[in-house]
């Protein structure tokens, strides 16, 4: 029966309901959006850097990170690799030798991290080719080519087939400069790419340093959803003399900012979530006073204080139960939509981009998350609806009916 009745008394005042039904839809919609939103910042920035970058997992010599010094190699490294692309969980490696030196074209020069590559298997580790907007990923340039990231080659104002000269020092100490030729331009929202990367063949490289076709580093893409600590410790009790590290522990930053976001997500929650409880407090108050003479009523003929603040929470949670649907829906409409479409951001491009994030966000969120959000905003509903059940209860059935 007193389901029936709290059935019934929302759509005495229809007005009202709809207020409390909309402001339930709204929450939710807005939750599931800006979960959407943050999913796709926090994620994209991370998959960018991931799988155009830093990869799953990277070897060094223990000693290289610390100074740099182009003597510390990784020992059969080109061997390693072979062996690692084996394993299982490791869905590509590619080999890396580097150094730190200058590039200078004929307007300016700059400061950057000469990575020389091997093109076939970094193209299935990073697919940096991918991100190619002038020229071409090492086919159009016979000798030295050069690929750059758009900032740097802005920077030093040079273009496709533009000339420019690396200087560096050697595996001996001595410096050693080398002209080469801009095969190709990428652009990429990773300043690392854009701007600090200058990138050659890695047999170019190795010659000038005199290294003899030793490495310095090994980058490793991992299956998706594989747990990358399967090939850390493999590796480590096979290879202890080396170093293996993964992408948390290569950038550190990103893990910070991982949680960073997550914390950020959960405040954006509560802000929505205490906008939303105090639009229910507000309206389920003026039911309340509003009927005052009515509840006065029901208590004078015998209804027990616990069925009246019952009867305020039932009607509460059926506005929460209708309202939940359809901001459900509307909210994965939504989140559908832009994750095809994409939220152009184009006009803060620039911004954006120098702090390493797409101009494009494709926002996501996993199935669970709708389910998680609809259960957090129908506790709310029921969370708003105590003070106006508590006050409809502390009403004195006497002086209730005498009221107008």
């Amino acid at each position: 029966m007193l389901f029936i009745i709290a059935w019934r008394n929302i759509w005495r005042n229809k007005g009202r309901s709809l207020v409390v039904m909309g402001s339930i839809v709204v929450g939710i919609w807005a939750l599931i959006f800006a979960t959407g939103a943050m999913n796709a910042f926090m994620v994209g920035y991370m998959a960018d850097i991931i799988n155009h970058d830093v990869s799953n997992l990277q070897v060094h010599h223990p000693d290289f990170k610390t100074d740099r010094d182009v003597q510390f190699t990784i020992p059969n490294g080109e061997q390693k690799a072979d062996e690692l692309r084996h394993w299982e969980g490791v869905k590509a490696t590619t080999t890396r030798t580097l150094v730190n030196g200058m590039i200078a074209s004929p307007r300016k020069a700059s400061g950057v991290q000469i990575r020389g590559v091997d093109v076939a298997n970094e193209t299935r580790v990073t697919a940096v080719d991918s991100l190619i907007t002038e020229g071409s990923f090492f086919q159009n340039v016979r000798r030295n080519p050069i690929v750059l990231g758009n900032q740097l080659a802005e920077e030093l104002r040079v273009s496709e087939r533009s000339k420019v000269v690396l200087t560096f020092n050697d595996a001996n100490g001595n410096i050693t400069s080398a002209a080469f030729r801009v095969d190709g331009i990428v652009k990429s929202s990773s300043v690392n790419i854009s701007k600090q990367y200058a990138f050659v063949k890695q047999e170019d490289l190795t010659r000038l340093l005199g290294l003899g076709g030793l490495v310095h580093e090994l980058a490793i893409l991992t299956e998706p959803h594989f747990d990358e600590k399967i090939v850390v410790d493999e590796y480590q009790s096979k290879y202890p003399d080396d170093l293996i590290e993964t992408w948390r522990e290569i950038s550190p930053e990103m893990d910070m900012m991982q949680e960073m976001y997550g914390s950020m997500l959960y405040v954006l929650m509560v802000i929505i979530m205490l906008a939303l409880v105090f639009g229910i407090i507000n309206t389920m108050l003026m039911a309340v006073l509003e009927r005052t003479r009515e509840l006065g009523m029901l208590m004078a003929v015998g209804m027990s204080k616990v069925r009246v603040y019952s009867l305020v929470l039932l009607e509460t949670i059926f506005l929460g139960i209708l309202g939940a649907p359809i901001g459900l829906g509307l909210g994965y409409l939504t989140i559908r939509y832009f994750s095809e479409t994409g939220v152009d951001l184009s006009q803060y491009s620039e911004g954006l981009e120098s702090f390493g994030y797409s101009s494009i966000l494709y926002p996501y969120i996993e199935s669970g998350t709708y389910f998680q959000i609809v259960i957090a905003v129908l506790i709310t509903a029921f969370v708003g609806a105590v003070y106006p059940a508590w006050k409809a209860v502390r009403l004195k059935p006497v002086e209730a009916l005498h009221m107008i």
